[in-house]
Formats: structure tokens, sequence, C-alpha cells
């Protein structure tokens, strides 16, 4: 079973040149860093790069292993944890309208039942759930749900469902002192803003994130869409073949990592969100006044953030789900954004993949 995960240490690990003052990107030299670790053969992998307002883009590998179908720019893609910063928005956005408060008790949002059940529930504020600092377990890291999701692979998740697997659990530590990254505070703040508004996650997002930053093409996966539209998602079996996992359910559709995207659109995110077009210029702020994660980077309101004094603001986020993995980042002063996505999870392609494709957008490839 693998679990969602950020790759911001590795990230950390990437030697990024000085600026440049013009693009060297082409499409051709994206699709030769894809081909670099994927093949016909195998899952596949798609490159996008936004760079002095141009885009550019590649995919190589396969779509379906069964078909022999290729994968295409414009495919469908989960993009796992990649939806936190999204969800993150959706609240600042709220927040900005006056309807919650970044650091009101989260539990003014939450049902009574679920509040009682979940340590550090009552005590965290909405602030300390979204920065990953509340001290609320992972339900991800209980081995009674990854059993769960074992015995019963097409079981559909709800969010209020998943957290019932650490109801009693003891708080990993005081909330606000301490960093922890737990998928179960998206989860609650999946109900809190279904609470909020009276909508589903679903409508509020489409409303608030994916229409003003116009990726038409994302949605918050849900029943009735489960496994539609998207590319197959693999995990590799070590021998040369590979397991589809594109139809085991291990809680998609959520807050913590159940957007659905192709790639051209969601490296529109980030210039959305730091332009305006999503939320102002305060709630900005407020989203990128990080924490220290204990392992040398550093975690904002749902966005992993580096401030180095050379390459200047950097703002990324990736995820994995079952069958994908990916990774979004924004070197905020260079304007130059770059999605690399993948359909294969627990694979060690994505980090140097982006990290080759940032070296070809300054010459350095």
């Amino acid at each position: 079973m693998l679990l969602r995960v950020l790759f911001f240490a590795a990230l950390l690990l990437l030697a990024i040149p000085a600026f440049a003052q013009e693009s060297f990107v082409t499409d051709d030299d994206l699709l030769t860093i894809a081909q670099d670790y994927v093949s016909e053969d195998t899952p596949g992998m798609v490159i996008v790069v936004e760079d002095f307002g141009e885009l550019y883009a590649a995919a190589a590998g396969a779509a379906d292993l069964e078909t022999g179908e290729p994968l295409q720019v414009d495919d469908y893609f989960r993009i796992g944890s990649i939806t936190k910063p999204m969800v993150a928005a959706t609240v600042l956005s709220l927040v900005e309208d006056g309807d919650m408060s970044l650091d009101a008790p989260l539990a003014d949002y939450l049902p009574d039942d679920i509040v009682a059940n979940i340590a550090n529930a009552e005590a965290a504020t909405v602030r300390e759930t979204l920065q990953m600092t509340s001290g609320i377990t992972d339900y991800l890291n209980t081995d009674a749900f990854l059993d769960a999701v074992e015995d019963a692979p097409d079981t559909y998740w709800t969010a209020a469902s998943t957290l019932e697997f650490v109801y009693g659990m003891p708080a990993d530590f005081d909330a606000g002192t301490d960093y922890e990254y737990s998928n179960s505070n998206y989860n609650l703040v999946h109900i809190a803003i279904e609470t909020v508004t009276g909508q589903p996650l679903v409508d509020v997002m489409d409303e608030r994130v994916f229409a003003p930053a116009e990726m038409d093409t994302c949605y918050l996966e849900t029943q009735a869409t489960f496994a539609q539209n998207i590319v197959r998602g693999y995990e590799d079996n070590g021998d040369g073949t590979y397991f589809d996992m594109t139809e085991i359910n291990d809680g998609v559709g959520m807050a913590d990592g159940g957007v659905v995207c192709t790639a051209p659109d969601l490296v529109k995110f980030l210039p959305a969100l730091v332009n305006g077009d999503i939320i102002g210029d305060e709630m900005l702020a407020e989203m990128l006044t990080p924490v220290d994660d204990g392992d040398g980077g550093q975690y904002g309101l749902g966005i992993s953030y580096e401030d180095d004094p050379d390459d200047g603001l950097i703002i990324f986020h990736g995820g994995a789900t079952n069958g994908f993995e990916g990774m979004m980042m924004q070197l905020v002063d260079e304007e130059l954004t770059v999605v690399v996505l993948t359909n294969l999870v627990d694979n060690d392609n994505v980090t140097p993949a982006l990290g080759d494709t940032v070296a070809l957008a300054f010459g350095d490839y």
C-alpha cells in the first residue's frame, strides 16, 4: 500500500542554476528528458513548462500497457497530494469572504461527534490544520485503514469514514507545538468546507479554484467519476512487469489528495495563485508563511516553500496515490513553472526529471 507523500526533501537536493534571461526550453528537449526515464512499453511521463508566459510540453511512455496506447500531453492523471495547495487556497478564499477564520478552532466548523472522537480536533486552529501543526494523527499511517483497503479495494471512502480510523488515538503532540505531515488534517478540512458552504467540496473547488484559474480539465474525483477518463496507473512489480492499480480505491476524491487534472491545466495553478486570480495578497502572504518541517524544509498553508537568497522564492508540492506520482513547482521570481506527472507510483523518476527540466530552462541541461 502506497501513501500520498511529499517530495520536498528530495527537491532541496536539486542544484538550481543562477537565473537566466531567456528560455532554453523546447518541446523536443522536454521529450528527450521524458524519454530518459520511460519507454514506449513502460508507464509514462508528461512534462509541462510555463516559461516567460510560453507553454512547452511533452509526453512519453504508455497510457495503457494492455492496449499499448501511448501517453498524450493532455491525458488525465490523479495528482494525489498536489491537491492540498488547492484545498488550502479554497479555505483562504472562504477566510477572505469572512466565512472562516484562520485562527478559529477548526472545531467551530465540524460536527460535534468528529470533534469528540479525534484528539486535538477541539484545540487545533484552521491555520494549524492546514499547516500540519495540529498534532492530529494520520489515518494513512494506521494498519487498520491499510488492511481495510486491501480487504475491500473497491470501497468508496468518504472523508468522515477515513477519520474513523483515528478515533480514540492519541495526538502526535499538542496543537501548534510541532510539525507532522498528516492527511487527516485535510480530510477534516474537507468536512469543514462542506459544513460552512453547504455544498459538496467538488463544487466549491470548481467555483473558487478551477474556474478563476481557468483549469478547465481539473476536478475532484467522486464516486460517479471514479477511474473514468484517466490513464491507467501502475506499480512496478520489480521483475519487469507492472500491476494496474487504477481501480484500487485508497481514498480518492478527498481533500487530502483527490483531484484529477491534465498537466497543461495543472501548470496554471501556481501562477494563478501568486498572481491573485484565486486569493488576494493578504491571504497569499498567510499561505506563504512557513514553519520548519524538521527535515530541513519549510511548509506553509498547504504548500512547500523555500526562499533562497540566490534562487529566490520557490513553492512546490508533490503527490502520490495508487498508480500515480507527480510534482508541481514554481520559481516565483523567474515566473518558471514546471509540472511532472507519471502513471507509475513509488518510482525515483519525478524529482530528477523535474531537476533536468529546470536545468534545461536555464541552459544547463
